[in-house]
């Protein structure tokens, strides 16, 4: 497979530094929270300290953006995968509430630092002609990893143990964090230093974006969140199964469609993406059979394997080259803020309307995804970038 042949070598090891973060994030999903429990954490402890990992990300966001600009973006990637190594082996060595909510903290911090370093790296890197194509099939390391990773932990579980299922997270952490630092990539600018105002501001061109990343983060949230209680209420069954096929989904669209990112107008991707999400929305929102469930699934993962790849490389092209870090983190910004505000949003619709009219609210916001795309698109005619105001 041709891709990137100019940085081919530095791309492909990104890539697996990548998928080795993620594996080590994924390996915390099944045992974390039954860690918490096993060690006699009342329940409401137990969800302050699994929530701590949206304020973190929210609050990091900006941070990090702003440090992979201004220290670079391997140095910023080092830190997330040691600052993920500690949050995972420090589980091992207590059960105090306080220091295991310290603990989350820092897992959220190198989450939220890799991941937005390891874009604006991966948009360094592609020439300005391939950066969406570059960028989707960079989230197929996170895609397989989100597949593969929590299903081979629960079945290992009984052999690995809790704290051994901390300790490799860990480990897969530190080999991640050595192939971070084996890309070499030449600074395409002089770093700038760091801008502290910068953490509080959106800038201009990136507010209808981020808008888009945030309608795109309530959707894809509202079928995430969700799920699992509309399986049960409804006897469709296991969720588990759901999710896979949304992984297998999202990973075969991410492979076919790579190569039309950077082909024609972005809004001609972007458009049917969210029209595609909203109608796999609504599909969950009516399904009464398994099979209806998962074809609804998979109408999701293909609209999320498009829109992903295409915001960022949407927020990307509206900035300089030395201020792609912060472009990056405006994106997800915009796109945990969906998920996280947008289940807070969608709760009285929960409570009033059950999950057929969470569902159809969620479907509502990714075709109002469609309006900010044609904004999105009028004003890209007309912009050049100038640098992040």
């Amino acid at each position: 497979m041709k891709l990137l042949p100019l940085v081919q070598r530095g791309y492909w090891t990104a890539w697996a530094a990548n998928l080795l973060f993620f594996a080590a994030f994924y390996t915390l999903l099944v045992p974390l929270p039954l860690y918490l429990t096993n060690v006699g954490l009342p329940d409401w402890h137990i969800a302050v300290i699994l929530g701590a990992f949206g304020v973190a990300s929210l609050v990091g966001r900006p941070l990090s953006g702003v440090l992979s600009d201004a220290w670079g973006r391997r140095q910023v990637m080092i830190i997330g995968a040691s600052s993920l190594l500690v949050g995972a082996v420090g589980v091992t060595a207590t059960t105090d509430a306080l220091l295991l909510f310290g603990l989350r903290v820092l897992q959220a911090a190198g989450y939220v630092a890799f991941t937005t370093a390891a874009t604006a790296l991966v948009s360094d890197l592609a020439p300005s002609q391939q950066r969406g194509s570059a960028l989707a099939f960079f989230g197929v390391s996170a895609n397989v990893a989100m597949t593969v990773t929590p299903a081979a932990v629960n079945a290992a579980l009984n052999a690995l143990t809790l704290k051994g299922a901390f300790w490799l997270s860990g480990a897969l952490a530190v080999v991640g964090c050595v192939l971070a630092l084996r890309v070499h990539q030449e600074p395409v600018t002089q770093k700038q230093g760091i801008i502290w105002s910068n953490l509080v501001q959106v800038p201009g061109q990136l507010r209808l974006p981020m808008a888009a990343a945030v309608l795109f983060g309530v959707g894809f949230g509202a079928f995430f969140q969700f799920l699992p209680l509309l399986t049960e209420r409804r006897g469709l069954g296991p969720a588990g199964l759901v999710y896979a096929v949304y992984g297998a989904g999202i990973i075969a669209t991410r492979l076919a469609t790579w190569r039309l990112q950077d082909r024609g107008d972005r809004a001609q991707m972007l458009l049917p993406a969210f029209l595609l999400l909203a109608a796999g929305l609504v599909g969950i929102a009516f399904a009464n059979s398994q099979v209806m469930l998962l074809i609804a699934a998979g109408l999701v993962a293909v609209g999320s394997g498009v829109l992903h790849p295409a915001l960022i490389a949407f927020h990307v092209e509206c900035a300089t080259e030395d201020e792609r870090g912060r472009a990056a983190a405006v994106f997800y910004l915009g796109f945990d803020l969906g998920i996280g505000v947008g289940a807070w949003v969608l709760s009285p619709a929960f409570q009033w309307l059950g999950v057929t009219g969470l569902y159809l609210l969620a479907a509502a916001a990714g075709a109002m995804g469609t309006l900010t795309v044609i904004l999105m698109a009028r004003r890209a005619k007309e912009a050049v970038p100038v640098g992040l105001r």
